[in-house]
């Protein structure tokens, strides 16, 4: 069974081919293909032993006709014609930045839904200021972590982020999961700005308090 954050990906798809990067064991191809929600679906990974741990849960769920295993680092060696959706998951927001930059092929009228585990602040920055637009994002909790799903288009159209584009990104912090996700963040900045003469810590929090304050 799919945990919360790999469900949540799994909502936020929205075609008829799906491309899961970094794939592991090919949970979410699997589950899309076999609940109908997608025609079909390319599992592609880096390493090949999930890869090959893929292709066996691939063979037992009877679905090797519609679900391509790729082996590939990021997306470089996928053919991006006929995907509509790519899943970027499970991983830090770093590495989702190196794949993005280095797609051989446009990203224009992908759906990326895009997962980190890390650095989401990063992530989120850079998407701003690239030409990506972030249109949905959630909140997820699964056992005591928090994750977050987004939505992006690439609309090749940059933008200047402010600080609550970066650290709460699209979250609805009307929701009880979005304000548990607030509520960490600044948590999470608090303590890393604690005995700091960094004036740029101040400046962030007070910024992300103001916000929460408006609601």
């Amino acid at each position: 069974m799919m945990n919360a954050r790999l469900m949540k990906c799994a909502e936020f798809v929205q075609g008829e081919t799906v491309c899961d990067v970094g794939t592991d064991h090919a949970q979410l191809p699997v589950f899309l293909v076999r609940e109908g929600r997608v025609k079909s679906a390319i599992a592609s990974d880096i390493r090949e032993k999930p890869l090959e741990i893929a292709g066996w849960n691939i063979v037992k769920a009877g679905l090797s006709d519609k679900i391509r295993m790729m082996l590939s680092d990021g997306l470089i060696c996928i053919p991006g014609e006929h995907i509509t959706d790519i899943v970027i998951a499970g991983m830090g927001g770093e590495t989702i930045i190196h794949i993005l930059k280095s797609c051989p092929w446009s990203l224009k009228h992908k759906n990326l839904i895009l997962q980190p585990m890390t650095k989401h602040e990063v992530l989120r920055k850079w998407l701003f200021e690239n030409g990506f637009e972030i249109q949905k994002e959630e909140c997820v909790p699964d056992k005591q972590f928090l994750y977050t799903v987004m939505q992006v288009q690439f609309t090749d159209v940059p933008a200047v982020p402010d600080w609550t584009d970066i650290y709460f990104g699209k979250m609805d912090l009307s929701k009880e999961n979005g304000l548990a996700y607030a509520g960490r963040v600044l948590t999470q900045l608090r303590k890393a700005g604690e005995g700091s003469q960094n004036s740029v810590f101040f400046e962030i929090i007070s910024k992300l308090e103001e916000k929460l304050s408006c609601l």
